[in-house]
């Protein structure tokens, strides 16, 4: 399994990052299961300007945090000088990713591929 110093970030990425993942655990205690990096920027890829950085976390509630995680991560991003506008969120809960892995749906099998488990379980 890739780590995040295999992933295409830059310094304010990784800081916007590391930010948000502590951001979140303090918000959402043991509520948070996972934070995952995923995408072009997990797979090690050369990316363009206009390249989004995914995040897919995994909270108890689900679709429910995902207007809080949105906000978070895009206040972050500003603050470190980066555009929120190349930012993906999304948020699921336990039972949607099960269900998702056992009828093999395609995005999820690209996630648990090229993903890097920035916290919790993989």
């Amino acid at each position: 399994m890739a780590t995040l110093a295999d992933a295409t970030l830059s310094a304010a990425e990784r800081r916007m990052l590391d930010r948000f993942v502590a951001a979140m655990r303090d918000r959402l205690g043991d509520d948070l299961i996972s934070v995952w990096l995923f995408g072009s920027r997990a797979r090690g890829q050369q990316v363009g300007p206009e390249s989004d950085v995914d995040v897919l976390l995994v909270t108890r509630a689900g679709r429910e945090d995902e207007r809080d995680a949105w906000r978070l991560l895009g206040g972050l991003a500003e603050e470190e000088g980066l555009s929120p506008v190349f930012l993906s969120v999304v948020v699921w809960d336990p039972q949607w990713l099960a269900h998702r892995r056992e009828i093999r749906s395609f995005f999820v099998q690209e996630v648990d591929r090229d993903k890097i488990v920035l916290y919790g379980d993989a």
